[in-house]
């Protein structure tokens, strides 16, 4: 199975898929209930990819009431970038920053999931994991 880390929910989200045959061009989509859509390749390593995902579960492991904020990349030119704000003590919302071609020449696209259930993003987190490996 192709890897694929899908965050939001049914009418809002945002993914992150492993290219097929394996190369550094991953695939970044999104959807806003319809009315803003992305796709677009990014380039980014599988390394990177694998650290993005653990940061991200070890985080919403010991949330708290902390925001925070994941980046796919270290480079200034991330292509995906994650703000998050914890809504309760089971969910959480992120504000998704979007940068087309990864570099600093293009518009940024910008949205907000709606809330998200920790403990199904979480489950999701460790099943991409597992499709990493």
């Amino acid at each position: 199975m192709t890897p694929r880390l899908r965050i939001g929910g049914d009418e809002v989200w945002v993914a992150l898929t492993a290219p097929e045959p394996p190369s550094d061009e991953w695939r970044v989509t999104a959807d806003w209930g319809g009315e803003f859509t992305a796709d677009f390749g990014a380039y980014v390593e599988a390394d990177e990819v694998a650290a993005f995902a653990d940061g991200l579960l070890a985080r919403t492991r010991t949330a708290g009431s902390e925001a925070f904020r994941a980046e796919v990349s270290e480079g200034r030119g991330n292509p995906l970038q994650l703000s998050a704000v914890l809504v309760d003590d089971d969910a959480i919302a992120f504000m998704v920053r979007l940068t087309p071609l990864g570099h600093d020449q293009t518009n940024h696209l910008d949205m907000e999931t709606w809330p998200v259930p920790l403990d199904g993003l979480r489950a999701e987190l460790e099943q991409f994991r597992r499709d990493l490996a």
